[in-house]
């Protein structure tokens, strides 16, 4: 009996000994925008959500599972500190659930991480595809280069007038997706912002063309002037004026969102084209651009809720986007796309005769006849290239998109090698088509008056062999998912 009254007394003791040590009048919440947090819904794919965590005494935060991680776990008392809340993409087929645990000094709350099964959540008809669904669905896709982008008007580059018949004729040729790179600075009102109607309908009336012939559409704000994406430098720009570009950028892409409100899925909206960044903190400068183009559409409503929205790595280089690229955060889970584009320079683009490389191959390494070559940017490396966007992004559910990839069509200076080296371009097209859907990439063909695979005029393929390489490789590709 008296042991009994020992045990019990140190049961007291110890309970007294834990009352003792909460902190007492400790305030502490987790909240987003402004708003107490309760509770975290998140998609299937990979994600995260940026939390505000205030606290007047010394906290602690943890997570009671593995696949729900913390940026922060512990800190002293703060005003204001945000924690980003991350899911690993949940490829059990059920939902799932995780429990985080703040204590501040001594005082516990506890939140309830919810992450729902692939398939799991129920959209409206005609947005039922989401960010991996509309990537699956592409076999092959093309640009309407050099044409509504074009700087003075839609013809200026050498483009003819977009007609139905073009897009008909893309997709006749096994294309069945469309990236639309589009300009609308230079069709603004007077006062900087609204765009003008005639222009908005014409852009419209493509994008209806696309729909029609039921084609997957990307249609974005491409260089435009540079007026967004050569102000990516934070060494530079200043604060006022990376906050008027995010303010017109919103204002713009409002504008796009509401025309565009009641399209369905197979309509994805993209926020760049190539911006500027050189480095880390360039990205960060980036990442608000990309943030007021998600808010944007998705303030709009509608069928843009669930929209497909695509976001530019840094520059769209591959290698910096594996190591820079920072998401914005959208409130629809599994909606977002990276974008990135491919151009070995000295086969892909070099225009100079004496150092081009006019043949692409491993094949052709050996033979001096098919001198100049860079025996290092053959099979291997559109193969390492792939892979860093697949173990970066793909793989943790983050679907790619290769916005843009070709090269210039050459006239070998050897009439004698003229047919092996369209031979060599129809390969690394083919190449780089089957590699990027091996590794969750959907390829969009850069094609434009010039530089073309064929012609918009009289709808006829200018290249067959190359476009049946193309072809050949949108076949053969599989995508991993």
């Amino acid at each position: 009996f008296s042991y009994m009254k020992f045990i019990l007394l140190a049961i007291a003791l110890g309970w007294q000994s834990c009352s003792d040590d909460k902190v007492e009048g400790a305030e502490f919440s987790l909240s987003r925008d402004g708003q107490e947090v309760t509770e975290f819904t998140f998609g299937y794919s990979e994600m995260y959500k940026l939390v505000t965590l205030t606290s007047n005494t010394g906290w602690s935060l943890n997570s009671n599972q593995p696949w729900c991680t913390l940026s922060n776990v512990s800190g002293d008392a703060t005003e204001g500190q945000t924690i980003r809340v991350t899911v690993a993409q949940n490829t059990t087929g059920q939902t799932r659930t995780a429990q985080l645990t703040f204590d501040a000094g001594g005082n516990v709350r506890q939140y309830t991480v919810t992450q729902t099964a692939e398939g799991a959540d129920t959209y409206p008809v005609g947005m039922e595809e989401d960010a991996i669904d509309w990537v699956r669905n592409i076999y092959a896709g093309i640009n309407l280069g050099n044409t509504l982008e074009a700087t003075g008007g839609e013809t200026a580059w050498g483009a003819p007038t977009t007609t139905q018949a073009i897009i008909d004729y893309m997709k006749e040729m096994g294309f069945d997706a469309v990236r639309l790179p589009c300009s609308w600075d230079q069709y603004l009102e007077a006062d900087g912002v609204t765009v003008q109607a005639w222009w908005m309908n014409r852009v419209k009336e493509v994008v209806d063309y696309c729909i029609n012939a039921d084609m997957h559409v990307m249609l974005n704000i491409h260089w435009d002037g540079g007026w967004m994406e050569a102000h990516c430098d934070a060494s530079v720009d200043t604060e006022e004026t990376i906050a008027g570009i995010e303010s017109k950028l919103y204002n713009i892409w409002t504008q796009i969102a509401t025309t565009f409100r009641d399209y369905d899925g197979r309509l994805a909206f993209a926020g760049a084209n190539e911006p500027a960044v050189s480095n880390r903190d360039d990205m960060y400068v980036l990442k608000r651009y990309e943030q007021a183009f998600v808010d944007a559409v998705r303030a709009t409503g509608g069928n843009n809720t669930w929209r497909n929205l695509i976001v530019q790595g840094p520059s769209t280089n591959i290698d910096n986007t594996a190591r820079w690229m920072e998401f914005p955060e959208d409130p629809t889970p599994g909606r977002l796309l990276l974008e990135v584009h491919f151009y070995p320079w000295n086969f892909a683009l070099n225009e100079d005769p004496a150092t081009c490389n006019y043949f692409w191959g491993e094949r052709y390494l050996d033979d001096p006849k098919y001198a100049p070559m860079d025996a290092a940017y053959q099979e291997g490396y559109v193969d390492s290239q792939f892979a860093l966007m697949k173990e970066n992004f793909v793989d943790r559910g983050i679907p790619v998109i290769l916005g843009e990839y070709g090269l210039v069509y050459r006239t070998h200076p050897d009439p004698d090698l003229q047919a092996e080296c369209e031979e060599s371009e129809g390969y690394f097209l083919g190449y780089v088509t089957e590699q990027a859907k091996n590794n969750g990439i959907a390829p969009f063909l850069w094609d434009v008056p010039g530089h073309r695979l064929y012609d918009r005029t009289t709808l006829q393929i200018i290249l067959p062999t190359i476009h049946d390489q193309i072809m050949e490789g949108a076949a053969a590709g599989q995508y991993p998912f």
